[in-house]
């Protein structure tokens, strides 16, 4: 009996739509197949010697080498960007400085080990002023936040963090003084300053 073209009976006839019973062609079934195998062959050689070995048997490269080797590049990269000299950034060239996440991250770290006694915590101002408001008593712009990082203000206090902490740091610490402004603060001190945006 040919069952070639022949429609299937489902019980049911919706919108008067027919189903054949069909095979699937010859060419669609091969690639199908193909690609099952061309899976297993990809998967044994790109996902690593154990997990290929753990699954299938087989060997090949591994992305877990290859993490490892990305990892000790880019630790030999900082190595030597830590060793070379910090030549210090003007203009727009110190605004994207000061924006970069990484520098941000940096020096958040060095605000919490070194300037939270004076400004608090969130930058809120304590004996110091209160660094995430609009006031500024020594200017808002990059070059100046570096400068008074770098220099101090030791007759209101503020001692010249550059000696101590060196160029590059001294940016690191200003890219998070200037992530913070605009920052909601619980119990911020009182404006000190002039007003700038």
């Amino acid at each position: 009996m040919d069952t070639h073209d022949q429609i299937l009976d489902h019980g049911q006839d919706y919108d008067g739509i027919k189903e054949y019973d069909n095979p699937l062609p010859g060419w669609f079934l091969y690639m199908f197949y193909a690609s099952i195998v061309f899976a297993f062959l990809y998967s044994g050689y790109y996902l690593g010697k154990e997990w290929a070995i753990a699954h299938f048997g087989g060997v090949g490269q591994s992305l877990a080498w290859s993490g490892a080797k990305l990892q000790a590049e880019m630790l030999e990269i900082e190595q030597s960007m830590a060793s070379a000299p910090f030549s210090e950034p003007q203009g727009d060239a110190l605004a994207m400085y000061l924006k970069n996440p990484r520098n941000i991250s940096r020096g958040e770290s060095l605000f919490k080990a070194s300037c939270v006694p004076c400004h608090g915590e969130a930058g809120q101002g304590i004996v110091g002023p209160n660094l995430v408001d609009a006031y500024w008593l020594h200017g808002n712009r990059p070059e100046d936040i570096v400068h008074s990082i770098q220099q101090g203000w030791v007759e209101k206090g503020m001692p010249a963090w550059g000696p101590n902490l060196g160029s590059q740091k001294v940016h690191w610490l200003a890219s998070y003084v200037m992530s913070i402004r605009g920052k909601a603060v619980a119990n911020p001190k009182a404006p000190q300053g002039e007003k700038l945006d």
